[in-house]
């Protein structure tokens, strides 16, 4: 920690920074200057061992500064409480209660707001990870954008954030930016973040078909280009950039999209390449290392043989092929094949977690792409004549059929990401979240 930080950090714990503007853009100048510092020594860094020992800002120290400088109650007022469809159904209605309000959500408060949006784990830190407190304050900094910040043109630098959180909540939030405020910059970015949050099946279904999904993302990827300010950037990123990106996916990998096709080694080292016309084809990226993917992969009978004719490629990343084939004798599987040289498979399909499955049918369109879960197991079941499955064990998702099969445990578990995946980078929105595959 530098003298400035010392100091500063002094003040906010003997109470005397001022709670107000002033304090908050004391706090906020100090972060830019750690910015400005580390961005410098990246600039004049000329080795590996240079750059690695160059750390990033601690945002703790301003967090806490920040923080204490909007936290302070300004009184009460009534919130409106509505009550769960269940508990409506048994006779309950809207309640009002009182609830505290605070400074952070005033008007001037929104620089503060933001820079907690965007460095979540430093904002936790204010609290000493209290989970309880911190879900109240988050919630209430949600809040304090919904009904005030959403106006703000700060709020353009947080949509980047608001688009790593696939809810329903988020997107309405967006659309009431987008519709709102009158900040071009602002209108740009939560149309990009719209765009991007329709890639995900929990919002796309709220619109009235897959189609109409489509079309509004590409609306507001439009939008996005054309209100966009010269250099304009989606967090860390330039927004043409993210532009392309989420073009490339709607193009290639979206569903009903044709993917590119791609090569991979069999374990004799043979070049093949994947999906071609004529079968319905399940590539599947996986690791060893990583549990879920490995069963699936050594149990992969099980798929066949429930949907006869589907043609299961497992592809894990590039190695030498005597390792590869040591690991595949290891676990006992006999049909696999992994990646080139450069792993440009995994790269061709955005592989951002794992594992990770694309169902396309025989002319190739994508029925299915993302974590295997429900949807992969409704999408299979479509394909290959739910009637005819009616009468089969459901080997892909956890259920009471699951004991009719030969081995006690699913082929696909269902879930959203694995425990083991990291979380995206702060550094990059998550459609252009490379993997090492």
């Amino acid at each position: 920690m530098n003298k400035l930080s010392a100091y500063l950090l002094s003040l906010a714990l003997c109470g005397s920074v001022v709670a107000d503007q002033a304090g908050m853009n004391t706090a906020l100048e100090h972060w830019e200057q750690l910015m400005r510092e580390y961005q410098a020594a990246l600039k004049v860094a000329k080795t590996p061992n240079q750059l690695e020992a160059i750390r990033k800002p601690n945002g703790e120290e301003v967090a806490l500064l920040l923080w204490h400088s909007v936290n302070k109650k300004t009184g009460k007022r009534k919130q409106l409480i509505k009550p769960t469809d269940e508990e409506r159904m048994n006779g309950a209605s809207d309640t009002y209660k009182e609830v505290p309000t605070y400074e952070f959500q005033q008007p001037w408060a929104a620089q503060a707001v933001v820079w907690f949006l965007n460095h979540p784990e430093d904002f936790a830190t204010v609290f000493n990870n209290k989970s309880r407190q911190i879900s109240y304050f988050a919630n209430a900094m949600l809040q304090s954008v919904e009904e005030v910040h959403y106006a703000s043109p700060f709020i353009a630098e947080a949509c980047a954030k608001l688009s790593e959180s696939p809810s329903i909540r988020i997107y309405e939030l967006l659309q009431k930016i987008y519709t709102r405020n009158q900040s071009t910059s602002a209108k740009a970015g939560a149309a990009m973040a719209m765009a991007i949050l329709l890639s995900n099946p929990a919002i796309a279904s709220a619109e009235k078909s897959p189609e109409a999904a489509k079309h509004k993302q590409l609306y507001f990827l439009r939008q996005s280009i054309q209100l966009a300010p010269e250099n304009a950037m989606f967090g860390n990123v330039p927004l043409d950039q993210v532009a392309l990106e989420l073009t490339y996916a709607l193009q290639n990998l979206s569903l009903d999209a044709v993917p590119p096709q791609i090569e991979v080694l069999d374990k004799d080292g043979n070049k093949q390449k994947f999906p071609k016309p004529g079968n319905p084809t399940l590539l599947f990226f996986w690791t060893p290392e990583e549990s879920i993917g490995l069963d699936i992969v050594q149990r992969q009978h099980l798929l066949t043989n429930q949907f006869p004719g589907l043609q299961f490629c497992p592809i894990t990343v590039n190695q030498p092929q005597e390792d590869f084939q040591a690991m595949l004798e290891k676990h006992g599987i006999e049909q696999a094949y992994m990646d080139n040289e450069t792993n440009a498979g995994g790269q061709t399909y955005r592989v951002s977690q794992l594992p990770f499955a694309v169902l396309v049918n025989e002319r190739c369109r994508i029925l299915f792409i993302g974590f295997p879960n429900q949807q992969l197991q409704a999408a299979l079941n479509n394909h290959f004549n739910a009637k005819d499955n009616e009468e089969k064990p459901k080997v892909l998702i956890n259920g009471e059929d699951a004991s009719l099969l030969e081995d006690d445990e699913p082929v696909l578990q269902p879930g959203s990401r694995p425990d083991n995946v990291d979380t995206p980078s702060n550094d990059v929105p998550p459609l252009r979240d490379m993997p090492e595959f």
